[in-house]
């Protein structure tokens, strides 16, 4: 493939032989260190990948009647920096651009400290924001913000100690993993709910549109981890995500289904913030808040539909969850089957979950990998939508919250590890024989 690249003053530009171009910022020579460009390749990478997925995505728009209608929401094409405003205008913080096409809050930085630890934050250039304690988890969270020249981890390993800056990262920002909506009428389904038990299920996502019909028959606790920011309508907390994943998890996916886990409780934690073109971010430290709530909450266990990058903060809270008896069930993500793992999902001990359609086929945008453990039906599922309607949508979101449901059922009479094995027992096994890094040890069915 032929390409050609070359600088402006301020941005890399590489035009490909197939009709893509991609800009990255541009580095001065003397910041051109192996480092650097490994991350220059490995941006290149992900924006290629971003723009062939559009292309084959207006490919099957023009091919309605070849295709199915799984194809992920389009990647939006989001400003380098987003400023999120209050609904006074004030400037709550920056959504940006950062290492290999991640995105983050701008030089906002988290760390795991002991009191111990405090004393070195207090430097020029370094501004403590504040601690949050998660007793629940045994941890403290201090979110410090650092002067330009200081924003990255081989400025800062410059001026902490190395045990330090191993357990720091960025203020990053996930995002859920769903396609597209369909609207759909009336369902004539009337399914008997499988698991009467009493059970309390942990749900960290976007806000949950609590009096939807949908949830009329069970019962929704949720805390808003926004709610102090007072954020401007354009950017107020969303409730589509977390309604159609909290729909498949507790709820009802239709007018006539039936609830699906009846005498469940939902604990809500809404993460989330409204961003354009309805993708919706969750930064770090709203996201580890909502995991320590829940896990206060005594939940039998916790689904993270949503997706991002390796984070030393994200990984320490995670572990924390499961060494104190907290299962984690989260969707390996949609960049597709080349792409490398996500997270929570490629954690080790969190229960990944990829997504299959009506013939038994894998979701063709489902992450691939070791982190796989389950699959479920999420392509083209029904699912609660906002303002009281239902419809269906596709992604690994929505195949996570069945696994969720088999484990939390399960949990009520056993322990997690005989539960997990009645759940390899359970699942059809797909693909190569045994578990693979497609399906993981098979297909669970659909809650009913």
């Amino acid at each position: 493939m032929k390409t050609n690249c070359f600088f402006s003053q301020r941005t890399l530009t590489c035009l490909f032989g197939v009709g893509l171009t991609v800009s990255l910022p541009a580095l001065g020579a003397e910041n051109l260190t192996g480092a650097a460009l490994k991350r220059i390749d490995q941006q290149v990478e992900r924006a290629v990948d971003r723009q062939i997925e559009r292309q084959l995505e207006a490919a099957t728009e023009r091919l309605p009647a070849l295709v199915r209608p799984d194809a992920p929401a389009p990647l939006a094409e989001l400003p380098a920096r987003l400023v999120i405003q209050s609904d006074t205008g004030r400037e709550l913080f920056t959504d940006v651009e950062v290492e290999d096409g991640w995105r983050a809050v701008e030089r906002q930085w988290l760390i795991t400290v002991d009191v111990s630890d405090i004393h070195h934050f207090n430097q020029p250039g370094i501004t403590v924001i504040d601690q949050t304690q998660m007793a629940g988890l045994g941890l403290t969270v201090l979110r410090f913000r650092v002067d330009p020249g200081l924003d990255s981890r081989d400025q800062l390993q410059k001026l902490l100690p190395e045990a330090l800056v191993q357990r720091l990262d960025r203020n990053h920002i996930y995002r859920s993993q769903t396609g597209a909506s369909k609207h759909q009428g009336p369902s004539n389904i009337d399914e008997p709910p499988s698991c009467p038990v009493p059970i309390s299920i942990g749900m960290v996502d976007t806000a949950v549109e609590t009096d939807h019909p949908a949830f009329a028959g069970t019962a929704v606790v949720q805390r808003d981890f926004l709610q102090d920011l007072q954020l401007a309508d354009s950017y107020h907390a969303p409730t589509d995500h977390g309604t159609a994943v909290a729909s498949r998890l507790t709820g009802k996916t239709s007018a006539n289904a039936a609830t699906r886990l009846p005498s469940a409780t939902l604990f809500s934690a809404s993460v989330f913030y409204g961003r354009p073109a309805s993708v919706s971010g969750a930064t770090l430290l709203h996201l580890v808040e909502g995991l320590a709530w829940l896990e206060s909450n005594d939940v039998a266990l916790i689904n993270v539909s949503m997706a991002g990058p390796d984070n030393r903060v994200l990984a320490t809270v995670i572990k924390r969850l499961i060494d104190r008896g907290t299962p984690v069930v989260a969707a390996v993500g949609n960049e597709g089957p080349a792409a490398p793992a996500l997270y929570p999902a490629g954690y080790p001990g969190v229960i990944g979950v990829t997504a299959v359609d009506q013939d038994r086929q894998v979701y063709r945008w489902a992450n691939r990998g070791e982190q796989v453990d389950y699959a479920a039906p999420g392509v083209d599922v029904a699912v609660a939508l906002t303002d009281g309607r239902y419809g269906s949508q596709s992604g690994t979101s929505l195949a996570a919250p069945i696994v969720s449901a088999h484990l939390a059922c399960a949990l009520a009479s056993t322990s997690l590890d005989n539960a997990l094995a009645q759940l390899t027992r359970r699942a059809d096994d797909l693909g190569d024989e045994g578990r693979d890094p497609v399906f993981g040890h098979g297909l669970l069915p659909d809650i009913h």
